[in-house]
């Protein structure tokens, strides 16, 4: 067995591939302010003011000081604005729908709460 020296290993461009794509994710994979923490339960989401109102159930999936991801049956417009009710959390909350996604049977929304005048957020 004989080596060359000065010169570089021979490497697998897929694992050199697999290693660039891997520190791309790593550094975009989650580029929010807030750490998200999970959370169960329900809420009621009521959206007012559009050609359909009403009131759906939905599950609550994570939380942040800024928002919300959620999971029901309907979907919801981005930028749609929707009041939040939840009995064991306090008061209403308003929130911003910022993407609502197809997932299976049901529709992943990702909400960014919105301060009531007078309120700080």
């Amino acid at each position: 067995m004989t080596h060359e020296v000065g010169r570089a290993p021979k490497t697998d461009p897929v694992s050199i591939a697999s290693r660039y794509a891997r520190s791309i994710y790593l550094l975009l994979a989650n580029r929010r302010k807030f750490e998200r923490v999970a959370i169960s339960g329900t809420i009621k989401v009521s959206r007012q003011g559009y050609a359909v109102s009403g009131t759906d159930v939905c599950t609550c999936v994570d939380i942040s000081p800024r928002g919300m991801g959620i999971e029901g049956i309907d979907s919801f417009l981005p930028n749609m604005i929707l009041e939040l009710h939840s009995e064991e959390h306090g008061p209403k909350r308003l929130a911003r729908v910022i993407y609502c996604q197809q997932r299976g049977t049901v529709y992943r929304i990702g909400l960014e709460f919105i301060a009531e005048s007078g309120q700080a957020s």
